[in-house]
């Protein structure tokens, strides 16, 4: 990873929080900003004992219960993250619900889960930390949005729903919060090779890789390199930015 990242620390004493960060692309993320010296906050709804060995790879980081679809796990997480570090730099935002479901049988249930943990969670997570953010004069936020909110996703149209409203947030945030000093933008993953999205790539990798003009299907340290740049000093002057990590499969 450090050789993929570069060897330096450009995150260096700063405190950030991942969420959904126990496995994939946020798990990822955590170990690629705490390789670049970051304190990082590992977050997990359900898989409790993969975030708890995943702060212990980090070096006994800080492992918290959230459920980003209530207001109050947000708020007692940003609180024990006061009291315990006092201070947050950076938000990662990438707790997020897939399901591949006929438009016509999506149930209101699934409507509701799919946009409440994507676009709920992503909405309150970044208003909690722009509190903290606005107080210091400065801060990054980096919303995982997705490819299928660009083009939209024939088998999951809430999940693309929610994250073009997701590139939508990123935007407004960013010229809400940027005169606070802060900088909000998105990372667009394509096909990445996630338990996510593993059904697929079982029956469709070599197909799916075809497809992509660069010819594979990435990884989540692909993700993870580009959530280091904008979270560091390397991308000062970026903001509002949609940072597209698809193998050409998106051109926007």
């Amino acid at each position: 990873m450090l050789d993929r990242l570069g060897a330096g620390r450009r995150l260096m004493d700063r405190v950030a929080l991942v969420t959904g960060s126990a496995r994939g692309i946020g798990a990822e993320i955590a170990r690629a900003f705490h390789e670049e010296g970051a304190r990082v906050v590992v977050t997990y709804r359900r898989e409790e004992e993969r975030a708890r060995a995943l702060a212990r790879e980090l070096g006994d980081a800080l492992c918290l219960e959230l459920d980003v679809t209530k207001l109050s796990s947000l708020e007692k997480v940003f609180g024990t993250i006061d009291e315990c570090l006092g201070s947050l730099d950076i938000l990662v935002n990438n707790a997020g619900h897939l399901a591949q479901e006929p438009f016509l049988e999506i149930t209101e249930a699934s409507y509701e889960r799919t946009l409440d943990t994507n676009l709920k969670g992503t909405f309150f997570a970044t208003q909690a930390a722009a509190r903290r953010f606005e107080a210091a004069g400065s801060g990054v936020v980096i919303n995982i949005a997705s490819v299928g909110g660009q083009f939209g996703g024939p088998k999951a149209p809430h999940y693309s729903a929610s994250k073009a409203a997701i590139l939508a947030l990123t935007k407004s945030c960013a010229r809400i919060l940027g005169p606070m000093g802060v900088r909000v933008n998105a990372i667009s993953p394509g096909f990445i090779r996630t338990e996510m999205i593993q059904h697929l790539l079982e029956d469709e990798e070599r197909e799916i890789a075809a497809g992509l003009p660069l010819g594979r299907i990435g990884e989540v340290g692909d993700v993870a390199a580009a959530a280091v740049y904008l979270a560091s000093d390397d991308a000062a002057f970026v903001t509002g930015q949609v940072l597209n990590v698809n193998g050409g499969q998106f051109m926007g």
